[in-house]
């Protein structure tokens, strides 16, 4: 049996390019659509970031381990550098 590695808008169109951190805030480099740009754990897709699809969430970012865990139509996506 195959494993099936399901694509939606998230993983095809979506890619981690780096990590910041700073005291304050910890970024994340993306480039999604054609678009380049930081995120934050702040960040929600058409809410406050046209880096994400909309009603994505970014949950966690951990500069340490390079991850990033973001919330997409109900699913938990871990990325990793």
């Amino acid at each position: 049996s195959k494993v099936e590695i399901k694509s939606n808008k998230l993983t095809s169109d979506f890619k981690l390019t780096g990590f910041l951190n700073t005291e304050i805030k910890k970024y994340v480099f993306v480039s999604y659509l054609d678009n380049e740009g930081t995120i934050t754990e702040e960040s929600i897709g058409g809410v406050n970031t046209n880096l994400l699809p909309n009603g994505a969430k970014v949950l966690n970012i951990d500069p340490k381990k390079l991850k990033l865990i973001i919330n997409f139509e109900n699913e938990n996506y871990i990325l990793e550098l």
